[in-house]
């Protein structure tokens, strides 16, 4: 899958996301969140850098070959996230565009809970820059 050629709507297909307390514990050290407490709830923005991520990957674009650029995020929060607790990402591609060489690209994530309650949303920019 490549990003130049989805198009505006593209619904990406739902995935599992679940945050080990290993792993929200070692994001709150790399962000220097000390008022984090991950043995006990995930630090809100690490679901949010997960969701980005799997998105970014899945495009092909985390391998370095290309610069991506994180250029905005608007998230809201509903509730926090248990660590190993399982969450289902939603993500849909709100626009994609080319400007100048480089592509813009919006994507919308839902994260939702087992009961399929709204845990989480996000609205991320991203720019790949022309080689």
């Amino acid at each position: 899958m490549q990003l130049q050629d989805l198009q505006s709507g593209h619904e990406f297909p739902a995935e599992r996301l679940v945050i080990s307390a290993d792993d929200a514990e070692a994001y709150a050290l790399a962000v220097g969140d000390e008022s984090a407490h991950p043995s006990e709830r995930v630090p809100a923005m690490a679901v949010i850098a997960a969701g980005l991520s799997r998105f970014i990957s899945h495009l092909g674009l985390a391998d370095g070959s290309v610069e991506v650029v994180h250029a905005s995020q608007e998230v809201s929060f509903h509730r926090p996230v248990s660590p190993g607790e399982p969450i289902e990402i939603r993500a849909v591609l709100k626009s994609n565009a080319e400007r100048q060489g480089s592509r813009f690209a919006t994507v919308e994530m839902s994260f939702v809970d087992v009961s399929g309650a709204q845990v989480a949303e996000s609205s991320s920019l991203i720019i790949v820059n022309a080689s």
